[in-house]
């Protein structure tokens, strides 16, 4: 009985081996990273890794990202990509054990604004058009510096109303936010994305919405340099596209996730980012202009989330519950909005039925006071 040939791969050139690996993509080199003793080495090369984030997400490249990357001693690139790579997942009975999960977890207590890092990448057509680093939320101020008393006295009061406005008035962290004047032709601090020509969308507002929507892409990374955790907050492919009146060719983009937390935290125990993009089309259809990104959470009924609650929550999606499947990505948001639109009804039905109710307590005691008049007179 002939015996198996037995393929050594001590044999390969270990140059080739890499040189293959350099060719597949991320969930492939994790896969490959865990069949023999051999490949794991070569698999975990980081410069693979590397790699493939540039490619990814250009803002990686970035030099303050990727010496955050490269050189904390928490981060790598394959544990960065491996964190970026999937997106929150909303699901009843997966995130109702994930938050079991987190309440058992020990989670970094002191995030501060200054912690966070931001890293955006905006694609048309898969082609990266627009990438950004945010460092911290540049309206707060970090709450921790008093108490390590990095500040005179003098700045202290400052401070501190700045972060109590931070922490008690509602979260946006802006990367950019220009103001949209159709009378106003001075761009120049606009972000400007060249883009292949959108005429083939026609002059319609539903056909460009429409391939806006096919061929826009989002990326939001949050980075804590402290532990080098990482997630991505954006749903990658748009959440709804409108077009922003009364300013010409201005349209407004919303990506994110929802997140499910403690009631503790928001008594209806949903967290939603919303990721907002604001850009003009250039007359032409040649150029995006860029007017607004920024990201805001909101809990489930619209309003939006203070500081304070903003930065447990953000901390708390570092550790959230993720997927690799688009699909189950977009059906766990399709729940969230039916259930916020189920929520809404019964609001509304309940408040419907106390305006009946306060209504006829109102014509009752017009009756009674009525009757007791006449009768007294």
């Amino acid at each position: 009985m002939m015996e198996r040939p037995i393929c050594h791969l001590q044999s390969m050139n270990g140059e080739l081996l890499t040189d293959i690996m350099s060719r597949v993509d991320g969930p492939a080199l994790a896969s490959v990273a865990s069949t023999c003793s051999e490949l794991r080495g070569i698999a975990r090369d980081q410069s693979l890794w590397k790699k493939l984030c540039y490619s990814r997400w250009p803002s990686t490249a970035l030099e303050e990202a990727e010496h955050l990357i490269s050189g904390s001693v928490h981060g790598c690139f394959d544990k960065f990509y491996s964190d970026a790579c999937p997106l929150v997942l909303y699901d009843e009975v997966a995130n109702a054990n994930s938050l079991k999960l987190l309440e058992c977890a020990e989670l970094n207590p002191r995030t501060s604004p200054s912690d966070l890092l931001s890293l955006i990448d905006v694609y048309y057509k898969n082609k990266c058009v627009l990438s950004r680093i945010s460092d911290g939320i540049p309206e707060a101020v970090d709450i921790f510096k008093h108490g390590l008393g990095l500040v005179d006295s003098s700045w202290e009061m400052i401070a501190d109303e700045r972060q109590k406005w931070f922490l008690n008035y509602p979260f946006k962290l802006e990367l950019m936010d220009l103001k949209d004047d159709e009378d106003d032709d001075d761009d120049d601090e606009a972000l400007a994305s060249p883009i292949s020509s959108l005429n083939e969308a026609g002059k319609s507002r539903e056909n460009l919405c429409k391939k806006l929507i096919e061929d826009l892409r989002l990326s939001w990374i949050l980075v804590d340099k402290k532990t080098g955790k990482a997630v991505n907050l954006s749903s990658w492919k748009p959440l709804s596209v409108q077009k922003n009146w009364p300013y010409h060719a201005t349209y407004v983009m919303q990506f994110g996730c929802v997140l499910p937390v403690e009631e503790s935290l928001l008594p209806q125990k949903l967290a939603r980012f919303i990721v907002t993009t604001r850009f003009k089309i250039t007359e032409r259809e040649e150029c995006l202009e860029w007017r607004e990104i920024s990201m805001r959470i909101e809990n489930i009924e619209g309003a939006h989330v203070n500081g304070r609650s903003s930065l447990m929550i953000l901390n708390k999606a570092l550790y959230s519950q993720r997927s690799t499947n688009q699909f189950k990505v977009e059906e766990g948001l399709r729940k969230y909005e039916k259930q916020k639109r189920e929520m809404t009804r019964r609001r509304e039905s309940r408040e419907a039925l106390a305006d009946r109710l306060f209504t006829f307590i109102n014509i009752t005691v017009f009756v009674i006071l009525y009757v007791a008049l006449r009768l007294l007179v």
